[in-house]
């Protein structure tokens, strides 16, 4: 165990301090992390020059903070004077014990925002295309480095993702994180939702929740994976035609008895409006509708005639009356 004050004093000493001592404490610090069973010397030149690389990154850009928390509790602080045997001996440790990509702080992200009936493009340096529906949010980072392609998404959004079998492409909202090497999906996971759906196009895709990686599901083209909040549960499920999935994207609306709770909801994010819906049993009712570019009196009219509701549009509140029939 370190005591605090030798912990001051290897400090002071990688930070370039010269000191008979500190260069002691740190010559049997070394000898103990060689003589580790932990140390992996089986490991390949490339894996270390990788791992050395990815401290040395560390070290560089990181002088004032601890790169590594020891079981001793003591946080280490190096500046650029730090040893090439440190990296070294560090970078096998990182193989054998960590062994994971860059700190997410080191990427530098940006993120983009929609309002409700907007839409958004984003390419990302690979080529891969994100498209993003309304009422949405997207971070992505600017650079795609790492072991991973990881973008964070509230929302809906359509991907055509760059195939790049060593690189694979994450995708973590809200109940779920999808995880693919190159196809077309399309994911749909907004906070208020008790239900998301990730709809593969082409290709092959794994959802896990990402509450519980336990629980997961391998899709293909034309299958759905679904989350169900009152069952905390994945189930798996094939559709006729997975392009529907993305009319949003031509503003075609599809709804397949679709219960009117998420009707409501869908119908706010494209008009920007929020409902008031004067008898609670009119969200369990479902509703079968299609319509291409209408404006929000044309669909809510459609709802009027096949429904047997009324409806009253005050500014950005549509107040709705009556109960289906």
């Amino acid at each position: 165990m370190i005591s605090k004050e030798q912990e001051r004093i290897l400090q002071e000493y990688l930070s370039g301090k010269e000191s008979p001592e500190g260069k002691a404490l740190f010559d049997q610090w070394a000898q103990s992390l060689y003589e580790d069973k932990s140390f992996q010397p089986s490991d390949s030149e490339e894996a270390l020059s990788k791992a050395q690389q990815k401290m040395w990154v560390n070290i560089s850009s990181k002088k004032d903070t601890p790169i590594i928390r020891l079981a001793t509790s003591w946080a280490l602080r190096a500046g650029i004077a730090a040893s090439v045997l440190l990296i070294s001996m560090l970078a096998w440790k990182w193989i054998g014990k960590y062994n994971q990509p860059l700190p997410e702080y080191e990427l530098s992200y940006q993120t983009i925002k929609t309002k409700a009936g907007e839409h958004a493009t984003v390419t990302l340096e690979d080529g891969s295309k994100l498209f993003l529906n309304g009422a949405s949010s997207l971070r992505f980072p600017t650079k795609l480095q790492g072991q991973t392609r990881h973008v964070y998404l509230e929302g809906e959004a359509y991907f055509e993702v760059t195939h790049n079998p060593q690189q694979p492409f994450i995708v973590s909202s809200k109940h779920l994180n999808t995880t693919v090497k190159g196809t077309t999906f399309d994911v749909h996971d907004y906070t208020q939702d008790n239900q998301a759906n990730v709809t593969v196009l082409t290709g092959k895709v794994a959802v896990e929740m990402a509450n519980n990686p336990q629980r997961n599901c391998l899709i293909l083209p034309n299958q759905v994976c679904t989350y169900q909040s009152e069952k905390a549960n994945l189930s798996q499920s094939s559709i006729i035609d997975a392009r529907e999935s993305i009319n949003w994207r031509e503003r075609k609306v599809y709804f397949k008895r679709e219960r009117m709770g998420l009707v409501f909801r869908k119908l706010e994010r494209m008009y920007e409006v929020s409902f008031q819906v004067e008898n609670p049993q009119l969200m369990d009712c479902t509703w079968i509708a299609s319509f291409e570019n209408a404006s929000l009196e044309e669909v809510l009219q459609l709802m009027q005639s096949s429904l047997g509701i009324q409806y009253q549009i005050k500014g950005k509140e549509v107040i709705i009356k009556g109960i289906c029939q």
